[in-house]
């Protein structure tokens, strides 16, 4: 009995702290034409946290950035892109002007595609803080090959 309540109590806990992720991601793929395949990282964001946006100033915090790991037929067009309400402000912690995103935010990555074997992996790395600390620095993988994202 003593072991079921220990069991149960564990499990709690770990239930517990995937609740408070401050950031949660969803990775997802779609073709928007013959030749491009789009990559999406859709972030929900906890109350009092905020992820950093793309292409921030050296020596402040980590700015959101695709990293392909490998690629066949495929490779990246134009640069990362962002939607959602992105915020400018002076940061205390860093002691510069930031641009982040709270609630909620979009990562968008077309890739140009050739033939009908295509594939790439990699990594959105991306920074998170709220008012009183940052986590290190983070990353959501993605993959595709041909028309499937893992």
């Amino acid at each position: 009995m003593a072991a079921i309540a220990v069991m149960s109590a564990m499990a709690g806990m770990v239930a517990s702290a995937q609740d408070n992720e401050p950031v949660r991601f969803n990775v997802t793929k779609e073709h928007v034409s013959a030749d491009i395949v789009q990559v999406k990282f859709e972030a929900v964001i906890a109350d009092g946290w905020h992820v950093y946006s793309a292409g921030l100033e050296e020596g402040g915090p980590v700015s959101a950035a695709l990293v392909v790991e490998s690629a066949k037929n495929a490779r990246p067009e134009d640069t990362l892109k962002a939607e959602g309400k992105e915020i400018s402000a002076y940061d205390s912690m860093f002691g510069m002007d930031v641009r982040y995103f709270e609630d909620k935010v979009v990562f968008i990555q077309n890739f140009k595609v050739k033939g009908s074997r295509f594939s790439a992996k990699g990594c959105l790395e991306y920074g998170a803080c709220n008012d009183t600390m940052c986590l290190p620095p983070s990353s959501v993988e993605f993959t595709f090959d041909e028309s499937v994202l893992k």
